[in-house]
């Protein structure tokens, strides 16, 4: 069995869900079948998104060293539960001698074995996560669109993530979330992909008729075949 390494805290609530995720998709009788997992919650990593759309510091040295502190703990690969923080995913591989499991791969593996005719994306994740092409240019690999949003849906996407969960109040932004959901939906949209790690904890307050992607989900699933593997 293989031991995981999570570069966590961007942010907490987010890094809880992907852990749990992993231990309910873990095929465990006991607690010794389960994965050992080495947590870095390390919350002082600069806001991607923030230095993507408006410069500052560069999160990429803090995201290094949580990936050096897990890889001397013992982590034969690492995983992130920030989608954003994937824009840093080439420093992070240059700096280590394990490997990353890349989250926006893991969705791209799923849609392609599990919805092949879907054409059209629509992806709710941060700005900065659309606009450093952080999904896109993967999604593209694989022959499929992302649909561009307006403005005004990732600025109440934005709000969602960030006065909404990230400040403990999920539920009181679940009316807006379900409102970017309808307005993607009509743009039309063949699949959701939940590319932020904090749109999940959304999702269970929303309707849609599409299916929708959890990324976190995927990077879990993932991550336990990893482990598991001989």
């Amino acid at each position: 069995m293989k031991t995981i390494g999570i570069i966590g805290g961007m942010g907490p609530a987010a890094t809880i869900d992907l852990y749990k995720k992993i231990v309910d998709y873990t095929p465990a009788e006991k607690d010794q079948d389960h994965i050992h997992i080495i947590i870095d919650s390390y919350p002082q990593i600069e806001d991607r998104t923030g230095y993507i759309l408006h410069g500052g510091i560069n999160p990429a040295s803090r995201l290094v060293e949580s990936a050096k502190r897990l890889e001397a703990a013992g982590a034969d690969a690492l995983i992130m539960p920030c989608n954003t923080a994937h824009y840093f995913a080439k420093d992070i591989e240059r700096a280590v001698n394990i490997p990353l499991i890349h989250i926006v791969r893991c969705c791209a593996d799923t849609i392609k074995n599990n919805y092949p005719e879907t054409k059209k994306i629509g992806l709710i994740a941060t700005t900065g996560t659309i606009k450093a092409g952080v999904y896109s240019s993967i999604l593209k690999d694989y022959g499929f669109e992302t649909i561009d949003l307006p403005e005004n849906i990732e600025n109440n996407i934005m709000d969602c993530i960030y006065k909404g969960v990230k400040a403990g109040k999920t539920e009181e932004y679940s009316r807006l979330f379900q409102q970017c959901v309808d307005e993607i939906t009509n743009l039309g949209a063949d699949l959701l992909i939940e590319g932020c790690t904090e749109i999940p904890l959304l999702i269970p307050y929303v309707k849609t008729k599409l299916p929708a992607i959890d990324a976190t989900y995927e990077l879990a699933k993932a991550s336990v075949k990893y482990a598991l593997t001989k």
